[in-house]
């Protein structure tokens, strides 16, 4: 005779929905880290090409090269705005992910203390019936001898 945990199929409900946060979990930083990676490359480019255009201004520039430089200049400071704004779109939806986690792993554990707790009962209570038994054939063969 083994031990049922009632419990156990809302049990492996929220191990499995665990599983599931924690891997979407995981799919957010890495896109959060694409989107951070992303910034960085944009901060570079720019600082980059302000640093020819730096260099440049000893030659004489045309009006137009001048434009496009400064075009691109606000194109950068546009993408790094946009993915700013999408981190912190990410980091919102990361919060809400690791508190719903966390209310998952609150109740899986809480589950599983209840299933440790129960098993606990009932092997103590298959002690004290196995003991009943031992102390039962115990007193037969005592009164069979006399």
């Amino acid at each position: 005779m083994r031990y049922h945990f009632r419990l156990q199929p809302l049990l492996e409900k929220e191990r499995i929905h665990e599983g599931e946060f924690i891997r979407g979990l995981k799919v957010l930083k890495g896109i959060f880290q694409e989107e951070e990676d992303k910034i960085e490359r944009l901060k570079k480019q720019r600082n980059d090409c302000q640093q020819k255009l730096s260099e440049q201004q000893q030659n004489r520039f045309e009006v137009l090269e001048l434009r496009r430089y400064e075009d691109y200049f606000v194109k950068l400071e546009n993408d790094e705005k946009e993915c700013l704004g999408l981190l912190g779109e990410i980091k919102g939806k990361i919060e809400i992910v690791q508190t719903e986690l966390t209310k998952i792993m609150k109740r899986r554990k809480a589950l599983e203390k209840l299933k440790e707790k129960g098993e606990r009962e009932y092997l103590s209570n298959l002690q004290v019936s196995v003991n009943k038994e031992m102390d039962d054939i115990a007193i037969m063969n005592y009164t069979k001898r006399r």
